[in-house]
């Protein structure tokens, strides 16, 4: 008894030690820790705990080994966070000045806090909104419950004062950055703590350990909680799995006040981040389901239904309060960001999904696994399905956001409030995958053979064109990048099939140039191609089709010729509009060029000898959105020289979104 409150004791004192370190930056309580010492307080940490829970611990305090590998796991993701983590950057730093807003000053007048950052002469920030606020189109959320870290960051400001030092209180410098950076990865890692035990109802601790470890390490989760942990994304994370928590603990038999409870945690997940109301529809199920089991009792249900939206409301206030302030409206008819940027009827279904502008199953294939999971999960446990229900209008949602790609994200960071279902179809998946390895074996050596015979095949295909030396070493990022050159023009990338495949088909190109093509624009919002297809540009040569020739200089020109009468480009649009076509071409002697825009005839133009600039219109009529098939066709026996196709948008409609 003696040595487990000792060792006990010792570990509190010695994970309080670590974090203060982590709060100042390189002090604790002992002095100076420099990188080194913090690793191997990290290990003292973890090694003490072994000691109190594996070795002398009571007969009821024995944790299970996946359990005590899911807490040890807390300390190199520490460690990572600490030597070589994030604290404010990108978004984050738009969703800091609410922390320090509510915080230091007590309102939600931002202009100081975008003073301090030099964003006040910011375009979209510079005026004022009608309450002479200055905007945000971020959510308030992370702010409220982030809340006690920045204090924390404070209470240690203030006491290493009293004892004489002269840290900075302003809320700018690194004890509250740090703080608050660091209760994002406690909020990160508090939702893997909570998937683990919701997936221990339903699987055993090694598969739920296995789901928990793949949403750490293969998903986006890891990056928003040590890379980037003042975006709202580990924050929202952890609030949505407590809210699908407590939903499947209070199924059918929750009383008044967990409905109560149920409806604060939506409610504060919805001021984390706003699309996270899509999870009232879990409770609301279950009240109609109640409501058709036992419909002569519709007080009761009435009552619970009220406090339902009570909850959501007490939660979600804080958000209201801040558009209130800054917008003047309790609740906005759009979001802040225009009318435009949510539009449920124009969703990028297969750009979101397998694009490499942040695609989720392109850029993280672990969700492949979580889907196809799904089956088996609902298939065996029929009371889950519910939860598809979530995931697909929450997926809607996010395929009808105008950055389907999430701007700077990594991956498609806008459905960590599915991280919970994915897990459930994660641990599904894995107990799948051990029973056919128990009954087959031989799955194993096939699962080998899948990853190695496709590695041999690509080298040989290597050696066979030359381009491999045949008696001379070789470095294996060139054997890499070979094989994945191969595999991606002939197969396209693995994790975009289908989606891969469908393009090609349809455009007549190589798989491969759907992850060149897809997601990027002519016009539509940020990092498009301004309009222009130029021959020596190599953003714009992604577009190029067949039929052209390779690049060549002629009379200071960057240009490609026709390689035989016809040649194709891809055109990437928005929404189908007006457009003008100029070209920049080149011809040896007088023909025609004609123009086909989706196997339409769109007009044709006469070609003088030399350079010469053309121009076709074309109504909306001719064009969809998305990837467009644009052809070229000479008439005369001599090649065209194209230098540029420039697209003008005829009549470009202000409040549409580009």
């Amino acid at each position: 008894m003696t040595r487990r409150r000792l060792v006990e004791a010792l570990l509190v004192a010695a994970l309080a030690d670590l974090l203060l370190v982590v709060v100042t930056g390189d002090r604790s309580l002992l002095g100076p820790v420099a990188a080194a010492g913090f690793v191997w307080r990290a290990v003292f940490v973890g090694l003490l705990g072994v000691l109190r829970f594996r070795i002398l611990p009571s007969r009821w305090e024995r944790v299970s080994v996946p359990t005590l590998v899911l807490a040890l796991l807390f300390l190199p993701t520490l460690v990572h966070f600490q030597l070589g983590g994030g604290r404010i950057n990108g978004d984050g730093l738009s969703y800091y000045v609410f922390v320090h807003s509510l915080w230091k000053d007590g309102d939600f007048d931002l202009a100081n806090e975008y003073d301090h950052y030099g964003m006040l002469t910011r375009g979209d920030l510079q005026v004022p909104t009608k309450t002479g606020l200055r905007r945000t189109i971020y959510s308030v959320g992370p702010a409220i419950v982030w809340g006690p870290f920045f204090g924390a960051g404070e209470l240690v400001g203030r006491l290493d004062r009293a004892l004489g030092s002269d840290p900075d209180l302003s809320g700018y410098g690194p004890l509250h950055r740090n703080s608050v950076a660091l209760g994002s990865l406690l909020y990160g890692y508090a939702a893997l703590v909570l998937m683990y035990f919701l997936l221990c109802q339903y699987f055993a601790r090694s598969s739920a350990l296995g789901a928990v470890l793949l949403v750490l390490g293969a998903t986006f989760h890891y990056w928003y909680m040590v890379f980037q942990p003042t975006y709202s994304h580990s924050a929202s994370a952890f609030f949505a799995t407590l809210a699908i928590v407590l939903w499947d603990r209070g199924r059918g038999r929750s009383g008044p006040a967990a409905f109560l409870a149920l409806g604060l945690v939506i409610g504060v997940a919805m001021s984390v981040r706003w699309q996270n109301g899509v999870l009232l529809v879990l409770p609301g199920l279950d009240l109609a389901r109640r409501f058709l089991d036992a419909p002569r009792r519709p007080q009761r249900l009435a009552t619970r239904a009220l406090l339902l939206a009570a909850g959501t409301l007490i939660g979600v206030f804080p958000q209201m309060l801040a558009w209130k302030a800054i917008y003047g409206d309790w609740i906005l008819p759009h979001p802040p960001q225009g009318p435009g940027f949510v539009r449920l009827h124009h969703p990028f279904v297969l750009e979101t999904l397998f694009t490499s502008r942040h695609g989720l199953l392109s850029w993280t294939p672990v969700f492949w696994l979580g889907l196809l999971g799904l089956v088996p999960l609902v298939r065996r446990r029929p009371a889950l399905a519910v939860l598809l229900l979530p995931l697909v209008i929450m997926s809607w949602v996010n395929m009808g956001v105008a950055d389907y790609w999430g701007g700077a994200s990594f991956s498609n960071r806008r459905f960590d409030s599915l991280l919970p279902v994915f897990a459930l179809g994660f641990a599904a998946a894995i107990d799948v995958a051990r029973r056919a390895l128990a009954a087959r074996p031989q799955l194993a050596v096939a699962g080998l053979a899948a990853l190695v015979v496709p590695w041999n095949l690509a080298l040989a295909e290597q050696q066979r064109r030359g381009l491999l030396p045949a008696a001379d070493s070789v470095a294996f990022t060139t054997l890499v990048r070979g094989a994945a050159d191969l595999v991606g023009d002939r197969l396209g990338f693995p994790t975009t099939w289908p989606a891969s495949w469908l393009f090609a088909v349809r455009h007549r190109v190589s798989p491969g140039q759907f992850d060149l093509v897809v997601g990027r624009y002519l016009f539509y919002m940020q990092n498009n191609l301004g309009g222009r297809i130029d021959m020596g540009n190599p953003a714009a040569e992604a577009m190029l089709a067949d039929g052209w020739g390779g690049l060549e200089s002629h009379e200071g020109h960057q240009a490609r010729s026709f390689s035989g009468r016809r040649a194709r480009l891809l055109a990437t649009l928005d929404v189908a509009e007006d457009l003008e076509l100029r070209l920049r071409v080149n011809a040896m002697g007088p023909q025609r060029l004609r123009l086909r825009v989706n196997g339409a005839p769109a007009g044709e133009q006469p070609l003088a000898a030399g350079w010469s600039d053309v121009a076709f219109a074309t109504a909306a009529a001719a064009w969809h959105r998305e990837v467009n098939d644009v052809e070229f066709e000479a008439d005369g026996p001599a090649p065209v020289r194209v230098a540029s196709v420039v697209f003008v948008r005829t009549r470009p409609d202000p409040e549409r979104w580009r």
